[in-house]
């Protein structure tokens, strides 16, 4: 990363009183530094903005990675969650992270993005996954999936869930799937819950193209990064696959892959 940071915004969790008492001592640093800084709010144009920053947990960073990647900008997550597996800058490193910025020493980390795209041609891209799921609770739904062209199986499950390495300790870690490491470049399929002899997750080269069809007259929700995005009925069809932009996370690079994991997930006492 060059070092030609003039602007700075941070997006800040809102319903946190110590995310809004961080931004206020983090603006103070960086003005002090004589950073330009704005607070992202609906409707800020980002033009002007050299960096986006996350005050929060790894929600307000997925925020921030989606906002980033629409406005071609780099990302750092400040935590203040329980977790804190993306935004892995704690709140006492907060002065190094500016210095970084300003000196142009952070590191940068460039990781893949999945994108699905409807049949009426509207696109969406997720920086951890896609979701397909039911929309009635108590009832599954049945999709049919080719995998770069050719028909792989039809299941019926809760849902089916599409993710990036990044997004593989997400949703898909919780159905089963496997943790890869965030540098890799992969999709992961994995069934939620499936009625199927086949119900371990599948890790697939990233230029697959995984096509859904929804087989049964049970409506199917489109959720991308836990956002609803749309529903489908019986005979639609989604593909989904690697996105065409990255996203670009600036850290201090204290963390490796293994030991991040090992720490977020409380094996450090195991």
């Amino acid at each position: 990363m060059n070092g030609d940071v003039r602007s700075i915004a941070f997006l800040v969790h809102d319903t946190r009183p110590e995310a809004g008492e961080l931004a206020v001592k983090a603006t103070a640093a960086a003005e002090d530094r004589g950073l330009n800084v704005a607070r992202w709010e609906p409707g800020l144009e980002l033009g002007d903005v050299d960096v986006l920053i996350g005050i929060g947990g790894d929600g307000t960073l997925l925020q921030a990675a989606s906002l980033a990647v629409d406005a071609d900008l780099p990302v750092v997550g400040i935590n203040l969650g329980s977790v804190g597996y993306l935004a892995d800058i704690e709140p006492e490193s907060l002065d190094a992270m500016l210095d970084g910025l300003v000196a142009g020493s952070l590191e940068e980390s460039r990781r893949m993005t999945v994108a699905v795209e409807t049949g009426d041609g509207r696109v969406w891209h997720g920086i951890n996954d896609v979701v397909l799921d039911k929309v009635v609770s108590r009832r599954l739904v049945q999709i049919s999936v080719e995998i770069s062209g050719r028909y792989f199986t039809s299941y019926r499950a809760d849902a089916i869930i599409v993710a990036t390495p990044l997004g593989s300790t997400a949703y898909s870690l919780s159905a089963g799937g496997p943790v890869l490491d965030p540098a890799l470049e992969a999709l992961i399929l994995t069934p939620v819950a499936p009625h199927s002899l086949l119900s371990r997750s599948i890790v697939l080269a990233p230029t697959a193209e995984v096509r859904c069809t929804v087989a049964l007259d049970r409506a199917v929700r489109i959720n991308v990064d836990g956002r609803d995005a749309a529903t489908l009925g019986e005979g639609d069809q989604v593909t989904i696959r690697r996105g065409e932009p990255c996203v670009t996370f600036l850290s201090l690079g204290a963390h490796p892959f293994p030991q991040a994991v090992r720490h977020q997930f409380g094996l450090d006492h195991a």
